[in-house]
């Protein structure tokens, strides 16, 4: 190197021993100035022994605009962005689950009562066969995603679902947004992120095409220090000056590159098929790893009735009309809805108070109340004592009768009316009397006020009461025989009693 007069130069450009070029007086300063996106470090006083070093690192945004996360990493060997980050960007929207874990994009069926869409046995999306009229369907839109539907849902007139993605007119920031939408989808292109950028103190910036250079006026040489991310070339004099590239990590599969307009992540760097293995199908959704094509799965599992119309749009069939039988009206569709075919409540009474009820049985039939049932039961018993004195203590028992009442409804109580009927025989002499009854209620009372004996003299008695029998139950029904005020040698030969029982179930 050839000096101008005044001026010395030492050394031989070596990194062991780097120009130092002194002019006789105070050596040039050296400052460092930073932009937003590359930190320019200057060590060094400019002499011989301790010459200018000059370093620089690019400027990660710890907390970017947006409110998100910095998808741009920075590694050993360079800058790199993965699929591992890009999943984050993703989240799920109303009808599908996502996890961002894997990447995977799966159909999310509503869990609210009465939703026939559910995950069949091979994973597909399953709506069972329609008995009834279409449930209606509405879109939701999201602050991201706008849902719009058209059609009934009817033969010739199937819904129409579509959606847009919306895009934010005013970014919280205060800036423009940077992506935008096309006919072939959302895009953000170098133009958008180079006008970000602008120029500080000793850097020249051209937004068009992304180029970041030093730029000052003559000075010593200076000796470039790289980073792990940007290396540095040049002295920075007219003929070297001082410029710095980005390091870009050669490990296979980093798509970043530079390119004439800056770092970008070109068509030809990234290519579909390296896009495509982030992404796999989750349930209702068949993914082609090969195309990258994205569609609604239905299940194959019998009965399914999802489709694709002719349109190429999810398909759910309108139910076709029923035929009915006896007992049913209608076809089931909104005019003429399936209902049961009954007759006019033709009573002074409220049906809704009176009415009974209609059920179901294990085999599917209509059934109705239990039947109803009115039965009769009756016993007769006969005793022939022989003569015995009447008791003189009224209401003394002397006999009794048992009849068992058996329930035959299973279900419901039994309403009774019990007649039990008691009668005896007596011989009265002169003077006697004697009485007869049921349980304590003397019923009869005879007497013998004449001359001669009287022989057989019959006495009888009837009591009618009621009482009830639980479902399938029985009781024993028993009613006591008695007799009393027996006098002048009164006595009794035969006893005789009836028990009758009307039974009623309703």
């Amino acid at each position: 190197m050839t000096a101008g007069p005044g001026v010395t130069v030492t050394g031989n450009g070596s990194a062991s021993l780097p120009y130092v070029v002194s002019a006789g007086g105070a050596a040039t300063a050296v400052e460092a100035a930073d932009t937003p996106t590359v930190d320019t470090t200057v060590t060094g006083t400019g002499s011989a022994d301790a010459p200018y070093v000059v370093s620089s690192a690019v400027i990660l945004d710890p907390a970017p605009p947006g409110g998100g996360a910095n998808l741009v990493q920075a590694g050993p060997d360079g800058l790199y962005l993965e699929c591992e980050q890009v999943r984050g960007c993703l989240s799920a929207g109303d009808g599908i689950a996502y996890d961002p874990g894997t990447g995977e994009i799966a159909a999310r069926p509503s869990t609210e009562a009465g939703n026939t869409l559910t995950i069949g046995g091979d994973g597909g999306l399953l709506v069972p066969p329609a008995v009834a009229t279409p449930t209606g369907l509405q879109g939701t839109d999201t602050p991201t995603v706008d849902i719009s539907v058209t059609g009934t849902g009817a033969p010739g007139d199937p819904y129409d679902v579509s959606a847009a993605v919306v895009l934010d007119p005013a970014p919280p920031g205060g800036g423009s947004n940077l992506v935008q939408a096309g006919p072939d989808g959302l895009y953000l292109e170098c133009e958008q992120v180079r006008g970000c950028l602008v120029a500080g103190t000793g850097i020249a910036y051209d937004p068009g095409t992304g180029e970041i250079s030093a730029t000052g006026g003559a000075a010593e040489p200076l000796v470039t220090d790289d980073s792990t991310c940007i290396s540095l070339t040049g002295d920075g004099t007219a003929g070297a000056p001082l410029t710095a590239s980005p390091i870009l990590d050669p490990a296979p599969g980093n798509a970043l590159t530079c390119g004439p307009g800056g770092l970008l992540v070109t068509p030809g760097a990234v290519s579909c098929d390296d896009v495509r293995p982030c992404l796999s199908a989750g349930d209702g959704i068949a993914y082609d790893p090969g195309t990258g094509e994205i569609s609604a799965r239905p299940s194959t599992d019998a009965g399914n009735v999802l489709g694709f119309g002719t349109d190429g749009g999810l398909l759910v069939p309108a139910p076709e009309a029923l035929e009915t039988a006896c007992g049913l009206t209608g076809d089931g569709t909104t005019g003429a809805p399936l209902a049961a075919s009954v007759g006019t409540w033709a009573y002074p009474c409220t049906l809704d108070d009176n009415a009974g009820q209609v059920y179901c049985d294990s085999t599917g039939q209509l059934r109705g109340e239990p039947r109803s049932y009115a039965t009769f039961v009756q016993d007769q018993q006969v005793l022939n004592p022989a003569n015995l004195t009447v008791p003189a203590p009224q209401d003394t028992e002397v006999a009794s009768h048992t009849l068992v009442i058996n329930n035959p409804d299973p279900c419901r109580p039994a309403f009774v009316m019990v007649e039990g009927e008691a009668d005896a025989d007596f011989n009265l002499p002169p003077g006697s009397g004697a009485a007869l009854g049921i349980t304590t209620d003397e019923m009869s009372y005879v007497a013998n006020n004449g001359a001669t004996t009287l022989l057989d003299v019959h006495v009888q008695g009837t009591k009618v009461v009621n009482t009830t029998i639980p479902p399938g139950g029985s009781i024993n029904f028993t009613i006591a025989i008695t007799m009393g005020r027996g006098s002048g040698g009164a006595t009794y030969n035969r006893i005789q009693s009836y028990l009758r029982a009307f039974v009623f179930v309703l």
